[in-house]
């Protein structure tokens, strides 16, 4: 009796298991979901699946709502209109996680929490709740069981991968990238103690940077499903960002000083993240920031900070504070990859696009034969419309994902945190082109780039390298008249020999080689009908001689019929990829 006991879960566990995945199956086969991702197509269709499939799918959708390096701005677009409807646990099973985790009771940790979360999403539940010492807090429980939800989920759609190769091999995205990319942000966000780590960091490196405010992350109250930071008040920059628009619409002015100075400190700030700590949000959209109007009676109203560009004295700072929240997804640049991103950034302010190529080339790893001057050429159009372009004119999500496609049509694959970097400030870009739409690229590039050169620019070390180079030339200017004979010589003896680079040229060899034996087939196939008319026509009182010949004939026709088939192919697959 005990051994059915233990068994029965484990059946269970397994039966559960079967059925979910007949129903991913099922769903996705309904919706055409991996055809229409791999092809980027019918995003509505894609959502419709999502909502049908559940939690797991939903934070799924919206975790590609903001990676515009993965999916098109179509795409991106439609996952935003994705809702958790979760059904909130009850006061009793939050107690019950937070005094599991904790080894605490509640009282030894809260003087009060509220019972009623204010927020229900599908990891997990937000409460409002107050430390012992005072200090207003925000609590954010994980559902029970999400975290075994979520794996197994994850697992049965990796499962149902096999099915790609049902679809045209015209896909857009590598589908099992994108599912490997969600897997990894996923299991970080479902583990609490890295978002931990992260707020804790960002709050030592971003708090206090100008009107920059960032909540203090209780690591003491903190385990891996619960999560304690401090309450900041304030509401979405998102309802500025509406109230901005009306203003637009009405001709009315009475904004224009507060939000040229919110994109001002947005993008500023952004910077100092990517360029001076090495560590950025990665997620920064407008309902992860809030925006606090400061009354006069309330604490900071008459706060000032240092002025900036080598400037004494401190000057104040306008009644308003930007508050960053939610910090389960950051990027972290290495010195060496910041280098390298920094020489983009001034590649940039040259305008010129092969500069810019080599530079993205310096930061991204090659996957196979990389024809530059190929790629060069692609990346022109897509550069020169940017260059000197106020924000509202740039569609940056789209720019995103079709500067990723033709790196990796050119078998270049873009660093990871520098695809998680352009999507974050394509996320800013969002914000400020509706805070201050004339704010230009080159306007925030440009005094980075003169403070690039300048922190790296080591004048002893360039007078060095080029007295070196200067010696160099003078020890070879006495052998250039012998090596001008010994080129002569070479020339007039006939020994010369000129090198031509010539471009995708195993492309044009595979094609020579395939008309080749196209040919060469034709040539056969002539041949054998030519002999077997022979044989038929001069030996038709032999009868295997003559079956010899109707064979010839048999075997002619199906090689042309082959032909003709693959051809016709060739024709479609051409057509589809049109």
């Amino acid at each position: 009796m005990a051994k059915t006991t233990t068994e029965e879960p484990q059946w269970r566990v397994n039966q559960n298991r079967h059925t979910r995945f007949r129903t991913i199956v099922s769903v996705l086969r309904k919706y055409n979901v991996l055809s229409n991702l791999a092809r980027q197509k019918h995003p509505s269709q894609v959502r419709a699946a999502f909502e049908e499939l559940g939690p797991t799918f939903i934070k799924i959708g919206q975790i590609l709502s903001s990676r515009t390096d993965i999916v098109k701005p179509e795409f991106a677009n439609e996952f935003k209109k994705l809702q958790d409807n979760v059904r909130a646990d009850d006061y009793q099973v939050v107690k019950q996680t937070i005094e599991t985790q904790t080894n605490q009771p509640m009282t030894a940790m809260f003087a009060a929490f509220d019972e009623q979360p204010f927020a229900s999403a599908s990891m997990g539940q937000t409460h409002h709740a107050t430390l012992l010492n005072g200090q207003k807090v925000v609590v954010k429980v994980q559902h029970p069981g999400i975290d075994a939800e979520v794996t197994l989920d994850i697992s049965l759609f990796e499962r149902a991968l096999p099915l790609l190769r049902y679809i045209p091999d015209s896909s857009v995205i590598d589908l099992r990238e994108m599912v490997a990319e969600i897997k990894r942000s996923l299991f970080n966000e479902l583990d609490t103690s890295i978002e931990v780590k992260n707020g804790t960091r960002f709050y030592r490196l971003n708090n206090q940077d100008d009107i920059i405010r960032v909540p203090r992350v209780y690591a003491k109250y903190s385990t891996q499903k619960v999560l304690v930071n401090q309450y900041m008040a304030g509401t979405s920059i998102q309802h500025f960002m509406a109230q901005v628009s009306a203003a637009d619409a009405a001709d009315d002015h009475q904004y224009d000083d507060e939000r040229q100075y919110l994109a001002q400190v947005l993008v500023t700030n952004f910077l100092k993240q990517v360029f001076e700590d090495g560590f950025f949000h990665a997620d920064p959209h407008p309902g992860n920031i809030l925006l606090r109007e400061l009354a006069p009676t309330d604490i900071g109203y008459h706060e000032t900070v240092l002025r900036k560009k080598g400037r004494l004295g401190q000057r104040p700072v306008p009644p308003y504070r930007l508050v960053y929240l939610d910090f389960g997804m950051m990027g972290a640049i290495s010195p060496a990859l910041m280098a390298g991103i920094a020489n983009v950034v001034v590649a940039v302010t040259t305008e010129n696009t092969q500069q810019v190529g080599k530079a993205i080339l310096a930061i991204s790893n090659r996957t196979g034969e990389v024809d530059e001057e190929a790629f060069f050429s692609e990346l022109a159009p897509f550069l020169g419309q940017y260059y000197n372009s106020g924000l509202g004119d740039i569609d940056f999500q789209g720019l995103i994902f079709e500067m990723v496609k033709v790196c990796r049509s050119n078998n270049i694959q873009v660093n990871s945190e520098v695809t998680l970097l352009g999507k974050a400030f394509g996320t800013i870009e969002g914000i400020v082109e509706t805070l201050d739409p004339k704010l230009s690229m080159m306007d925030v590039a440009r005094p980075f780039a003169r403070q690039y050169i300048r922190e790296n620019f080591n004048l002893q070390h360039e007078l060095e390298d080029g007295l070196l180079a200067t010696a160099q030339g003078l020890r070879d200017t006495p052998k250039l008249p012998s090596r001008l004979l010994a080129a002569l010589d070479t020339f007039e003896n006939g020994q010369t020999r000129v090198n031509i680079v010539f471009s995708h040229r195993k492309m044009f060899i595979d094609r020579i080689d395939s008309m080749v034996n196209k040919v060469v087939l034709a040539v056969i196939l002539a041949a054998l009908i030519v002999g077997s008319s022979l044989l038929v026509q001069s030996h038709s009182d032999n009868s295997w001689i003559t079956n010899i010949g109707i064979f010839g004939y048999v075997t002619a026709v199906i090689v042309i019929v082959g032909l003709v088939i693959g051809t016709l192919h060739e024709w479609y697959r051409h057509w589809r990829r049109k």
